[in-house]
């Protein structure tokens, strides 16, 4: 009897350590991939670089004006140049980022007057302002191909299988061009080159209705080359 029960006891842990390996990380691009999985049990980790900004910017032409009106978007100012809210005011317009933290600026945000480019000046109903993202090295998530980029829901999966654009792109102009305008929170899709590679990743902003305030939130890109990444996704 106790040959067999020592055997029965032997496959029932080899049965034990068997089922243990059945769940896991399948994903290959996971730092703690398990090859012998075969289930994945959600709890994959990636090499994800995430950073929180959190700041909202105004574009004014007059704030001295603006103050001294009892309004809701006097209070607002007043609050913004007390230090109460997150948010700076922008002078000159552009917004400078460095994504990858070496120092060197990847691409600014940039809110314009068109009618400075418009010597007979846009009709009145027209907004003025406009946004744009500018970078001499990253490209935008295009799918337009018009330089109108994908304004992103999380979870948009982020990869090579799209159309990505090279130049300035405009979130959002008069007649309510654009895709980031008045809608909300989004994501912009970017991609890092990484000499014959990218690395994907994505920010988090809102642009107003009329285009005079960027917010941004946060931004995340995956640190392996040609990995995909989905909007919103932070890492572990």
């Amino acid at each position: 009897m106790k040959p067999n029960y020592y055997l029965l006891v032997l496959t029932f842990i080899v049965c034990l350590i068997a089922s243990c390996d059945k769940n896991g990380c399948t994903d290959p691009t996971a730092v703690n991939y398990n090859a012998k999985a075969k289930n994945n049990d959600g709890t994959c980790n990636y090499n994800i670089l995430y950073k929180n900004i959190d700041r909202e910017y105004i574009f004014l032409t007059n704030i001295d004006s603006i103050m001294a009106s009892n309004d809701p978007i006097s209070n607002h100012i007043d609050s913004i140049l007390s230090g109460d809210i997150n948010t700076s005011i922008v002078s000159t317009g552009k917004l400078y980022m460095d994504i990858d933290q070496n120092e060197v600026t990847d691409l600014y945000f940039e809110i314009i007057d068109l009618n400075l480019f418009n010597p007979n000046a846009l009709p009145a109903n027209f907004d003025s302002l406009a946004v744009r993202a500018i970078s001499p090295t990253i490209e935008f998530l295009d799918n337009s191909t018009f330089n109108y980029p994908d304004a992103c829901d999380q979870h948009t999966i982020i990869d090579s299988n799209s159309y990505w654009s090279s130049n300035s792109v405009v979130l959002g102009t008069f007649a309510n061009a654009g895709q980031f305008n008045g809608k909300g929170q989004k994501y912009l899709g970017i991609r890092i080159p990484d000499e014959n590679n990218y690395k994907y990743g994505w920010i988090r902003l809102k642009c107003s209705q009329h285009n005079d305030t960027l917010t941004i939130y946060d931004y995340a890109f995956h640190t392996i080359s040609n990995t995909k990444i989905y909007a919103a996704e932070q890492g572990d």
